[in-house]
């Protein structure tokens, strides 16, 4: 047994002597598996018990990426104990309707002002570990397998906020414990066939999903925010003033000209922008740093028409279309080189201001599978423009998380080793009580992300984009994930009298 295995065989002994005390006290149920049921790595059936593994194990694994990250690097991302957060805006500012004074000094016309409440919804994500045997976990079958693995790359997502940081990825070649929580990890980001994990819950989540018993629940994502038909969360009544632009691009295409009525994506974009810039100014809220939000792909598509769409939007109409001798001159490298600025700085250019780009991989995507209307080879999906502040650096989109600190301090007394936070109380990891030498770890989180100035955000939907190739996802269940191999090793087996 090396250093790092017998520091987490210890760790679990300490473990198990918390919960024998716990016994005696009757705080304990019988909840774990009777058999061990985790991944080995170096013991019969285990994954790299293979002779003459070289020590260097590279992943291939796709990770997800999106909002949350940009989120977390602004500091967006703040606990909370509050189930039912209500945040309030005002709309507007109405008459009482009476007629103009007839005498001077009659009674004259006054005014009330008018308000909106949004409500916000937490959800409930929790994955397990599976069952591990304490005896099981530091076996090596051999002598000739080598344990002395490093992992090249990294495995849990790149968006901060949506997988626990505190774990150790490179363990996950090393250590049977350290490699269940790492997978529990992933799975937070990346969701499993039949639940949405964090990356697409932040855009997708929807509480017609959640369970019944409430042990799974999506909380409301930006495309229930960033939308129209907006109400009071106190009287139902319709808050127009706080809706967002949402406009529909009818699935035109991403490269198409404003020609015979099509859309043409730079006049779209410019439009939402100005409506959206409009607003700030008005509603006294500039300077409003906002964010545009798309897929990969879409970016991708994007940038390979923009700088000529951009420099070029509506000269059609400006010119003509049968202009004689009227022509528009382009630098061909410097339209290129426009492209590769755009690629590089992450920037998109919009009515002479520059919005960082941020790639979500969990933004929904429609191909000829999910709707009638994308052709065979194409994709539909939208584009997003998200407020990340208003004036003064006030936050008006970011995430709240149930912050499991405040619990734990209430059940000190209790909770021995078997219940702790991490990440700032971020995720709650429970262990399971131990049967005998089995245990398992349960892990879970309650966040919502919040959108408090809707009426600053807006959408295209339906812009249809065909790249030559989709780029690889990392959900299990998107034809675009890829991974392959094997899980375990065929068990050894060896001769001897007694056999």
């Amino acid at each position: 047994m090396n250093e790092n295995e017998l520091k987490e065989f210890e760790q679990f002994y300490d473990t198990y002597l918390a919960y024998s005390a716990m016994k005696q006290k009757g705080l304990t149920t019988k909840t774990a598996g009777t058999a061990n049921s985790a991944q080995l790595l170096f013991g019969n059936t285990g994954l790299f018990a293979v002779f003459g593994l070289e020590s260097d194990i590279i992943t291939a694994y796709v990770r997800p990426d999106g909002i949350s990250g940009e989120l977390a690097r602004r500091g967006h991302i703040f606990a909370t104990t509050i189930e039912q957060p209500v945040l309030g805006l005002i709309t507007g500012i109405q008459d009482d309707g009476a007629a103009a004074v007839a005498n001077p000094c009659s009674d004259a016309p006054t005014g009330y002002l008018k308000a909106c409440n949004l409500f916000f919804q937490s959800g409930r994500l929790q994955f397990d570990t599976a069952t591990v045997e304490f005896d099981k976990i530091f076996t090596q079958l051999n002598s000739g397998v080598n344990t002395d693995l490093r992992l090249r790359g990294r495995l849990l997502g790149v968006s901060e906020a949506d997988f626990p940081r505190g774990l150790t990825e490179d363990q996950v070649v090393k250590l049977v414990f350290m490699s269940e929580m790492v997978k529990v990890g992933m799975l937070m980001a990346r969701g499993t066939t039949n639940q949405m994990g964090l990356t697409r819950q932040n855009w997708q989540g929807a509480i017609t999903n959640n369970t019944a018993g409430g042990g799974y629940k999506e909380y409301p994502g930006l495309d229930a925010q960033i939308t129209t038909g907006h109400v009071d969360a106190q009287s139902s009544t319709a808050c127009p003033a706080v809706d967002s632009d949402v406009k529909n691009f009818n699935f035109a295409s991403i490269y198409s000209s404003n020609a015979n009525g099509v859309p043409n994506i730079v006049w779209y974009l410019s439009t939402l922008e100005n409506y959206l810039r409009h607003n700030a100014v008005r509603m006294g809220l500039d300077p409003v740093d906002w964010i545009i939000s798309m897929r990969p792909e879409m970016w991708d598509e994007l940038t390979q028409i923009w700088p000529i769409a951009y420099n070029t939007n509506r000269g059609a109409q400006i010119l003509g279309t049968t202009a004689g001798n009227v022509h528009l001159t382009l630098d061909a490298t410097d339209m290129t080189a426009q492209r590769d600025a755009m690629r590089r700085q992450m920037l998109l250019a919009i009515n002479g201001r520059d919005y960082q780009v941020v790639t979500d991989d969990g933004i929904n995507e429609l191909t000829n599978i999910t709707s009638g209307s994308v052709p065979a080879g194409s994709y539909a999906s939208s584009i997003y423009m998200v407020p990340m502040t208003i004036n003064g650096g006030f936050p008006v989109t970011y995430k709240e998380y149930y912050d499991y600190r405040v619990g734990m301090q209430q059940i000190q007394a209790l909770m021995g080793k078997q219940t702790w936070w991490t990440d700032g109380g971020l995720f709650s990891w429970a262990l399971d009580p131990i049967i005998k030498w089995c245990t398992k770890m349960s892990a879970k989180t309650e966040q919502r992300i919040v959108l408090r100035t809707p009426s600053l955000a807006g959408r295209i939907d339906n812009i249809l984009y065909s790249p030559l190739q989709h780029l690889r996802e990392p959900f299990g269940n998107s034809p675009y994930n890829f991974d392959g191999g094997v899980s375990t090793r065929a068990a050894s087996t060896l001769d001897a009298v007694w056999n």
